[in-house]
């Protein structure tokens, strides 16, 4: 009963809260109201604006194709490089079963290994791949 009541009263309270402060006018249009305060003074020095296109272009020019032409008269080419690919390797066994797998990423140039575990059963033990036949990568491997 006193929560219906306690309720009640704040509804209640709530209500006329609402009704005791009737609206406003609604504020002067900013159209209606005299500017106040001055404008900023002009800079001393003005910039000249640049152009929209002005250093901003990455094609080509006359000169660029020239000397391009010309080194390629010369045979001066710069050679190709295509070794930053990511290479993987698939290590065999006699019986032609895939061993491991050796994974050299092209920014490192620093392979590790994963080796394939399809002939063991499936390790469900916490911190493993229950679904996959590949083990934890080898990261860091140490020779003694």
């Amino acid at each position: 009963m006193k929560k219906i009541l306690l309720s009640a009263a704040l509804g209640l309270a709530f209500a006329m809260s609402t009704q005791a402060a009737p609206l406003d006018a609604p504020p002067p249009y900013a159209g209606d109201v005299a500017a106040q305060g001055e404008t900023a003074p002009q800079p001393a020095r003005r910039l000249e604006p640049k152009a929209p296109d002005a250093g901003m272009s990455i094609a080509p020019t006359e000169e660029d194709m020239e000397r391009a032409r010309e080194a390629r008269e010369r045979g001066d080419r710069a050679p190709r490089n295509n070794d930053k690919r990511t290479k993987i390797e698939a290590v065999r066994d006699p019986n032609n079963h895939v061993t491991e797998y050796v994974v050299t990423p092209g920014s490192t140039k620093i392979p590790y290994r994963i080796e394939n575990q399809a002939d063991r059963p499936i390790d469900t033990t916490p911190g493993k791949n229950p679904s996959g036949t590949l083990g934890t990568p080898k990261l860091i491997e140490f020779g003694w």
